[in-house]
């Protein structure tokens, strides 16, 4: 489904990525996954147009969408949950919801949120209440949730076990296998809770100070001695 070649990408001047080249299955986690300051963020960035690319290609279904607008991406089947600021504290959950769905025309809107809140139940009991007094583990399943709005073919996922409980972190994991599993639903998880990750991906790429240092099966990875012990912690 997403193929990223031989990418030289970053912010302005700076370059972050070197020669990145990925494969992304259709209908599976590819997961990336290495240290902090690696590339991870960046990687996601460079495939919804939020970062520079210097050079090399990003193709999406047979198509170039390298240098496109971030907001004609988003109209393509990608949807991208950030790390970061990806809820507004200060409105609903179904403001946000609806925020998400902006594309949307209302009736398509109510169908699909009815289709989320069924796949995040817990959503359910807390639509009124606003999303910045919900808990990490909630938050992270309403960051989801919004990427879910628009019927997206490709998720990127930034790091959405980052700061849980271990016992929420499994709950939202358990989600993403649901999205490849249930809906079908094509992921690339970028991860530093490396072990998690690589226990429910398909493909695997271990990204060290901005270049591939490893792909292959994700399993793998996980056994692979040297490098699972010298840059994620794996023993």
């Amino acid at each position: 489904m997403l193929k990223v070649k031989n990418l030289y990408a970053g912010y302005g001047k700076f370059k972050v990525l070197f020669d990145i080249n990925i494969e992304v299955p259709e209908k599976e986690i590819t997961v990336v996954v290495g240290p902090n300051g690696a590339g991870k963020t960046t990687l996601l960035n460079s495939i919804v147009g939020l970062a520079t690319i210097h050079s090399g290609d990003i193709i999406y279904e047979g198509k170039s969408i390298a240098g496109v607008p971030s907001h004609k991406i988003a109209r393509t089947g990608i949807s991208l949950v950030p790390q970061m600021g990806n809820v507004f504290a200060e409105l609903s959950v179904f403001e946000n919801l609806r925020m998400a769905g902006y594309t949307l025309e209302r009736d398509e809107l109510k169908d699909r949120l009815d289709e989320v809140l069924e796949m995040f139940p817990v959503l359910k009991e807390f639509l009124h209440r606003k999303a910045g007094t919900l808990s990490g583990g909630e938050r992270r399943m309403l960051a989801i949730a919004m990427g879910l709005i628009r019927n997206p073919k490709l998720m990127l996922l930034d790091e959405v076990t980052m700061d849980l409980a271990p016992i929420i972190a499994k709950k939202v994991i358990q989600k993403v296998v649901d999205l490849r599993d249930e809906l079908g639903i094509t992921i690339l998880l970028v991860e530093q809770m490396a072990k998690r990750a690589l226990e429910i991906g398909d493909s695997a790429y271990l990204l060290v100070s901005g270049t591939i240092k490893f792909s292959g099966k994700a399993e793998e990875l996980l056994q692979h001695p040297e490098l699972a012990k010298l840059y994620l912690g794996v023993r």
